[in-house]
């Protein structure tokens, strides 16, 4: 469990709950893309950042103008590390014959912001180093390496860590993710994650190792394109990412079909099930998924948040 401290620039008197005249002592249990967001945000409000995490797994990520307005707001502007403007959108059914196709560059001048493909890994890291870097507003972040929170007190605001230590402060936030403690400690049992009858196979490949295959091509040829191919209970999504050099792959399809072995989003999909899975689809767009890498290729249940009596 990845953990953040953040202190206000009045450290809190001992945890107890009261605060020196600027700020407050926060608690931040996760520091994935919204635990390192969030320090960042309150780093610029005058707090200090004590922050832990792990490395971010390699997919791409939709920074739709309301979220990318506020990493901007932050200082973080995504196109400046390899996110590319989502242009065009075509759907397509199992066989490849065109739905529908969007072309979004007029549209898309409605925004504020604009709507943009990154790659986690890149903003997980550009995340970071806003928080940390000595030249930002406020204080820089300092590392916490190795501490996983185990337990937290709502009451107390206090976090615990595996080697027993209790950090106290006046607010816990937590962002800690599917398998959140926070959640529990708010919760208890009462509300847990369920299936959603659906998982995902995920992997990044070359746009040009597309683009160079003749069967493949014209899946490759412009810049900024989201592509969809429908059939009747599963569906492939490919969009490009990294300044248009890669095209990441997300294939939905009913989960009693591959078995994802647990709730985690990492991990090791079989690439032999995927192509079983998807075996009734064009074969151009077969070609397009033999070109995953099994070492690299995941796979996951998708999860539903919502309850079955709140539709």
């Amino acid at each position: 469990m990845n953990t953040a401290q953040v202190n206000g620039n009045g450290i809190s008197n001992g945890g107890n709950g009261h605060t020196r005249e600027h700020g407050l002592k926060i608690l931040i249990i996760g520091a994935g893309i919204g635990g390192l967001t969030a320090a960042i945000a309150l780093r610029q409000q005058g707090h200090e950042v004590h922050s832990q995490f792990g490395s971010e797994v390699g997919a791409a990520i939709h920074l739709a103008p309301n979220a990318n307005g506020i990493l901007r707001r932050l200082g973080i502007y995504a196109e400046e590390f390899g996110a590319n403007p989502m242009r065009i959108i075509t759907e397509y059914t199992s066989e490849s014959i065109v739905k529908k196709s969007l072309n979004l560059v007029e549209p898309n001048k409605l925004w504020q912001h604009p709507w943009l493909l990154g790659h986690r890994v890149a903003l997980s890291r550009h995340l970071r180093d806003a928080a940390t870097t000595p030249n930002g507003k406020g204080v820089p972040a300092q590392l916490r390496k190795a501490c996983r929170v185990v337990d937290v007190d709502a009451i107390t605001s206090a976090v615990i860590l595996e080697n027993g230590e209790a950090i106290k402060g006046d607010l816990v936030i937590g962002a800690d993710g599917v398998h959140s403690i926070s959640r529990k400690a708010i919760f208890k049992d009462r509300f847990q994650p369920y299936g959603s009858g659906k998982s995902a196979f995920r992997f990044l490949i070359t746009r040009k190792s597309a683009q160079d295959d003749p069967l493949t091509s014209k899946f490759a040829q412009k810049d900024g394109e989201l592509l969809i191919w429908y059939a009747s209970d599963r569906r492939i999504v490919v969009y490009p990412t990294t300044n248009n050099e890669l095209l990441n792959f997300v294939c939905i399809h009913p989960d009693s079909e591959s078995s994802a072995g647990s709730d985690t989003w990492n991990n090791r999909g079989n690439h032999e099930k995927m192509l079983e899975v998807y075996k009734e689809f064009d074969p151009a767009v077969l070609a397009l998924l033999r070109k995953a890498d099994a070492e690299t290729l995941k796979s996951g249940n998708c999860l539903r948040w919502i309850s079955s009596q709140h539709g």
